[in-house]
């Protein structure tokens, strides 16, 4: 597994993955009045092209990292249902990522998590692990700010999130 939080160069658009990877762009969102999260999954291909969209409603009092951490298990989860051996892993949590780098124990329940989704590589021939700035992971942010139930839509996502799908297209 390799992984790779940038310094100095930051990206500012969507990129696709190249050859035969998939990019799995995951997020989580927390509404705090109402305890409710959400996590958005996008997995795409090396044109740009919508393979799956996904989004799930969790009730709970878990932290945004946990947050975070259920949408990267969710994505890693469909990614190797649907057969994916060669993949992305993109999020905007910088964190994440580095707690993701590193072999660390951690007792905690982002420890746990963290684990769970290190085990999940193991699915994958080659995986790595990427930050991506929000500008660069807006479809998973819109997902997840929609989550109330969990719905998988594949090749087609929402209308929702069509313009957002193209826009990153036009400018990868």
């Amino acid at each position: 597994m390799s992984s790779h939080v940038p310094a100095t160069n930051i990206m500012r658009h969507w990129s696709p993955p190249i050859g035969n990877f998939v990019k799995i762009n995951v997020d989580g969102a927390v509404n705090l009045l109402f305890g409710f999260r959400g996590l958005g999954v996008v997995i795409r291909d090396s044109m740009g092209d919508l393979m799956m969209a996904a989004y799930k409603g969790l009730h709970g009092t878990f932290s945004p990292k946990a947050t975070e951490l259920y949408a990267a298990i969710l994505g890693l989860q469909i990614a190797s249902q649907m057969g994916h051996r060669y993949v992305i892993l993109e999020m905007d949590a910088k964190e994440i990522i580095m707690n993701l780098q590193t072999s660390e124990q951690s007792w905690s329940v982002k420890g746990a998590l963290v684990d769970e989704v290190r085990g999940l590589f193991n699915r994958f021939v080659h995986i790595s692990c990427h930050f991506a700035p929000r500008e660069c992971n807006q479809v998973a942010h819109l997902l997840a700010k929609q989550a109330i139930d969990f719905q998988v839509w594949l090749k087609d996502g929402p209308l929702w999130i069509s313009d957002v799908l193209a826009y990153d297209k036009l400018f990868s």
